[in-house]
């Protein structure tokens, strides 16, 4: 990761300038759209294109998508490093790989958006198919998405147990997947407080991300095909809940889905 350090302040101040974007406004010109691209690449954080992904030619909306995940990942970065230098050790960032499709990763082919624990990249397709079709198309849904692999990601260098470990026992490794997805809905609530706390959001922000999470419930009837797997998230009601102790938290130990019941 290339040294940013001195791009902290004037970065932070263009982050308090943008807040996300109320729906209302007017979408950035043209003009203003390859002025912030000038500014994203300058200062923001390490973002890959995927070579494989042959994505169509940008448009003001891709620029918008793409600066507001420049944008997120930079605040996340300031929250988790604040949050690990307070314990005493250093956060290493990941790499937000954006493409479109699929695309192969050191954790196999992947599509829509997907933490790959081998390399600490974080692969995202910025059209966020699915979205549209649950009703989340919001800037703060968008957001949420990537706080959330960025919470596996903290769980990675964190040495949280993969779901995968439990020995072959379905039941478990069903309650192994819950665990560790319920915590990343937590992290990124703890995120989302300190989004909050900028005022950089409002309450309507965190209505949408609770919208976000009651849809991907494992109890909705979209999502019934999760019943014949082990990967399981959580039912609606209980991925709320684990945001919102994260949203009212103040630590990672506020986060605890391994000790405390779901």
């Amino acid at each position: 990761m290339p040294v940013r350090s001195s791009s902290r302040a004037p970065r932070a101040q263009a982050h308090r300038a943008l807040a996300f974007r109320r729906r209302e406004l007017v979408r950035l010109s043209l003009v203003a759209a390859s002025l912030l691209a000038i500014v994203t690449w300058l200062h923001a954080p390490t973002i890959c294109e995927a070579a494989e992904a042959a994505p169509p030619a940008a448009n003001a909306s891709d620029d918008d998508v793409k600066h507001l995940l420049s944008v997120v990942l930079a605040e996340t970065e300031d929250f988790w490093g604040a949050t690990f230098k307070a314990g005493g050790s250093t956060y290493e960032e990941p790499k937000l790989v954006l493409f479109t499709g699929f695309i192969a990763t050191a954790c196999g082919p992947v599509s829509g958006t997907s933490y790959c624990a081998a390399d600490h990249r974080i692969y995202l397709d910025p059209a966020f198919p699915g979205l549209r079709e649950i009703g989340s198309t919001g800037d703060f849904a968008k957001a949420l998405i990537l706080a959330r692999e960025v919470g596996h990601h903290v769980q990675n260098i964190s040495e949280v147990p993969h779901p995968d470990v439990t020995d072959g026992n379905q039941q478990a490794a069903i309650i192994r997947s819950e665990q560790v997805e319920l915590q990343a809905d937590c992290l990124a609530g703890l995120w989302s407080r300190y989004v909050w706390d900028q005022h950089l959001l409002e309450d309507s922000d965190l209505t949408q991300a609770r919208g976000l999470l009651r849809a991907l419930g494992d109890d909705q009837p979209a999502n019934a095909s999760r019943n014949s797997t082990a990967k399981r998230y959580g039912t609606a009601e209980q991925r709320i809940r684990w945001f919102d102790r994260g949203l009212a938290g103040k630590a990672i130990a506020d986060c605890n889905t391994f000790a405390d019941p779901l």
